[in-house]
């Protein structure tokens, strides 16, 4: 199984809101890119449209959390007592921090890695007034004394590029490092992380070619992974979790068909669109968004029709293994002053998946 990177465009509208400004404006993020104030979407509400989706999809139900400290050094974190990558999709796909406390943690990185989807199009000032009249009529209907609550929202609708990576090597993997042996009995595994937190495994079996390895099972009997332990020192021991095959290839899947297919995403009580109008994906040595840097539009007709430039340089990275699937709907691709080797090339969705070294027929 390969690394993937997808780089995608779509039309979005203030996707991701910023603090209010003087009371009662609601901004949108912003920064500045040679020159020009654009909006963007940070990794943070990309990652949560992307979870979003793929829980209403596909049922990656959502990771329990631990509430822990007190007064303002509270701490909401995941609980991998309760979870871990072999139970929780969202946990093996975005990582997780767990604090066991003497400054230690159990950290994994998040083997999906997303950047910031940045406008294309600059941002004018752009600004809308509101007001609830709809509300104050039906209570001024019913008696009661009220009057409108105006504010203002910054807009801007634009076309964004933002990209994503998923490094296989790492999805459907975790290693933790805990200072005692584990306890194995009656088909439950106890992990030891600290003397007052403990992580108890259910359905578990003992390999009976190998009495460090532990296959782990859902409530149907299917086993869902494996479990392995070794030594590393005498304090110390490695507790590999991995992900069987099928269950890891599953995941690869939903995640690829949902940014394919697009993002739930709603904000300020308005549903959007990350629906791509533009994608550009390979398989990849290295779990890199390389496509990103060159992939860019240029205006055709004002604020009308756009075309995309960049392939040709895209096609040039050492770091591709395997063809280039793109696809387009509404953006023109720009192939007349590039060199494209169409041999590069893949425009059919399923001879990309087997590409990328899967094949699956459901697509």
């Amino acid at each position: 199984m390969n690394n993937i990177t997808l780089t995608i465009i779509f039309e979005g509208s203030a996707l991701n809101r910023d603090e209010k400004i003087g009371g009662n404006i609601l901004s949108i993020k912003k920064l500045q890119i040679g020159g020009k104030t654009v909006s963007y979407i940070g990794k943070t509400a990309i990652r949560h449209y992307l979870f979003s989706t793929l829980h209403k999809a596909y049922d990656w139900n959502p990771a329990k959390v631990l509430v822990s400290g007190e007064g303002d050094k509270k701490v909401v974190q995941f609980d991998i007592t309760k979870d871990d990558i072999l139970t929780s999709p969202e946990l093996d796909a975005f990582g997780y921090m767990y604090t066991i406390g003497n400054q230690m943690s159990i950290t994994r990185k998040a083997p999906v890695g997303i950047t910031k989807a940045v406008a294309l199009t600059k941002w004018n000032g752009d600004m809308a007034f509101y007001c609830n009249h709809d509300l104050v009529n039906r209570a001024i209907k019913q008696g009661e004394n009220a009057s409108p609550n105006p504010f203002s929202k910054e807009e801007h609708i634009s076309l964004y590029k933002v990209s994503f990576t998923i490094d296989a090597e790492r999805l459907g993997r975790d290693e933790w490092v805990v200072s005692s042996d584990l306890n194995f009995q009656n088909n439950k595994l106890v992990l030891t992380l600290t003397e007052n937190k403990k992580k108890e495994i259910d359905k578990v079996f003992q390999d009976p070619t190998n009495q460090n390895k532990y296959s782990v099972k859902n409530q149907d009997g299917k086993e869902i992974g494996t479990i392995e332990k070794k030594q590393i020192n005498k304090n110390k021991w490695e507790v590999v979790f991995e992900v069987n095959e099928d269950e890891k290839n599953k995941r690869i899947k939903d995640l690829l068909t949902a940014i394919k297919d697009g993002l739930y995403a709603q904000s300020s009580g308005e549903v959007n669109t990350i629906v791509p109008l533009f994608i550009i994906s390979a398989p990849v040595k290295v779990p890199c968004p390389i496509f990103h840097p060159y992939i860019n539009l240029e205006e055709i007709e004002k604020g009308k029709s756009y075309k995309v430039k960049g392939i040709s340089n895209c096609l040039k990275n050492s770091w591709l293994d395997g063809n280039v699937y793109i696809w387009a709907d509404g953006i023109k691709i720009n192939y007349e002053e590039e060199e494209i080797d169409e041999n590069k090339i893949i425009k059919d969705w399923n001879k990309f998946l087997e590409n990328c070294g899967r094949k699956n027929e459901e697509v």
